[in-house]
């Protein structure tokens, strides 16, 4: 009696463990963009207000406020390090630290990045770092901006080394390489073979409707992202039916975000509109 009442309950907590493990790779298998309608730009406003910090403070806070897809801004160290950073000429109260001038901005060593708090109060994080955020929470994406280069390749041979070469190669299923052109796509993937990624057109501006979906048909790419102002009949009507997701950049306005959803597009990116807001 007593071995039935076991093999019953290790029964269950088997059949128990293969529904959930059944429900987790079905949650996984669903593609970010089928569940996500906001990409947090720069990681987000931080509680204070701040906007553009891509710091561990505006993670944590917007992480908080149900944000799971984040745009992060990529830049290289002199000593050749990746660090989450817009570019090197914004000051980010940082400018005094670096020892720049108005006239005179430079790439700093990942050391000095570091240890030169955004603003005097927030955490900078090298990739490496978010990579190690993207580990501690794995709900969590990533989307690349890399900002255009003449050498993508360099570029993206660093964003892969770092993820290998600390242990985090795993967390690349959960990065969203944002291309601008369509050679940089070739680029990308002869570095490494990611499974999601989106066309970005605020670069190069908006192709013919044709090339549009030839070039997205060809290489799989589900999500075109373009600047909210572009956004009008004319597109809505080039990009319905086609299975194309539009999200649109960058919208802090709650009626502005409520008009584009009403006007067909998938999703925005956003400093600071919450996910649940945009639901509603």
């Amino acid at each position: 009696m007593k071995r039935r009442i076991a093999c019953g309950i290790a029964g269950a907590y088997l059949l128990l463990a293969v529904i959930m493990g059944s429900l987790y790779h079905r949650s996984r298998a669903i593609p970010w963009h089928e569940k996500y309608s906001v990409v947090c730009h720069a990681l987000g406003r931080t509680w204070e207000g701040d906007a553009a910090t891509n710091s561990k403070e505006a993670f944590l806070y917007n992480y908080r406020q149900g944000q799971r897809v984040f745009e992060a801004d990529l830049q290289i160290t002199s000593d050749g390090i990746m660090v989450l950073r817009h570019d090197w000429y914004q000051d980010l109260g940082q400018a005094e630290a670096f020892g720049w001038t108005e006239e005179e901005r430079w790439a700093v060593t990942a050391q000095e990045f570091l240890d030169a708090a955004v603003y005097g109060k927030y955490t900078p994080l090298t990739l490496e770092d978010w990579f190690a955020i993207m580990k501690k929470y794995p709900n969590i994406y990533m989307v690349t901006d890399t900002k255009y280069s003449p050498k993508v390749e360099a570029q993206f041979r660093i964003l892969v080394d770092t993820a290998i070469d600390k242990g985090y190669e795993d967390v690349l299923l959960r990065v969203i390489v944002q291309i601008y052109y369509k050679e940089m796509y070739d680029e990308v993937m002869s570095v490494y073979p990611f499974e999601n990624l989106i066309w970005t057109l605020y670069y190069i501006g908006y192709p013919e409707k044709q090339e549009i979906l030839d070039f997205m048909d060809e290489k799989e790419i589900p999500v075109l992202v373009m600047p909210s102002s572009w956004w009008d009949d004319q597109k809505q009507r080039d990009l319905e039916n086609s299975g194309i997701k539009v999200y649109v950049h960058t919208v802090d306005d709650e009626e502005e975000a409520r008009q584009r959803i009403e006007q067909g597009v998938s999703g925005i990116y956003s400093d600071d509109i919450r996910p649940d807001t945009l639901e509603q």
